[in-house]
């Protein structure tokens, strides 16, 4: 069984004390769609931000309160919808302490003893994706890692 990971990306704006979702966009036609930061499935990392496979990662329920209001709709109708489920959020910088203290997995395709058991942590690429994401859409990439939330959920 697989479950797809839905990620949205939202920056805080300090000048007016809100949050942004950061956005990526592709046009297809004459139309332009939102380009999802993260279209794969991944069972190690679906296990790890599910808080299923590690202790030491920490997420916290989404927070709607300060959110833009249409990805507060957005959320709240996912959320109402069956099939969708643990609806959390981690800023970009808790992310990187997490991957920080725990840099390697273990590979469970190999014995204890076998120089592969054990491997880069896949939340190692995740940042890497979102990083990159960010990068395409934003000019300056000054943003401080705290000032970057990222929400998810799942569905099966």
């Amino acid at each position: 069984m697989g479950a797809d990971i839905h990620i949205r990306i939202i920056k805080r704006d300090h000048d007016t004390d809100t949050w942004k979702q950061i956005k990526l966009y592709r046009k297809e036609k004459k139309k332009f769609k939102v380009i999802d930061p993260y279209p794969f499935r991944n069972s190690e990392l679906f296990d790890i931000l599910n808080e299923r496979e590690d202790d030491n990662y920490q997420a916290y329920p989404i927070s709607l309160a300060h959110l833009p209001i249409a990805l507060k709709k957005e959320i709240e109708k996912y959320q109402e919808t069956q099939g969708y489920y643990d609806f959390k959020e981690i800023n970009l910088a808790d992310l990187k302490l997490y991957l920080r203290q725990v840099p390697k997995v273990r590979n469970w395709d190999y014995d204890d003893d076998h120089p592969k058991a054990w491997k880069d942590n896949p939340v190692k690429y995740f940042i890497e994706r979102i990083e990159s994401y960010i990068d395409f859409t934003e000019e300056n990439w000054a943003i401080p890692s705290s000032d970057i939330r990222i929400l998810y959920w799942f569905d099966n």
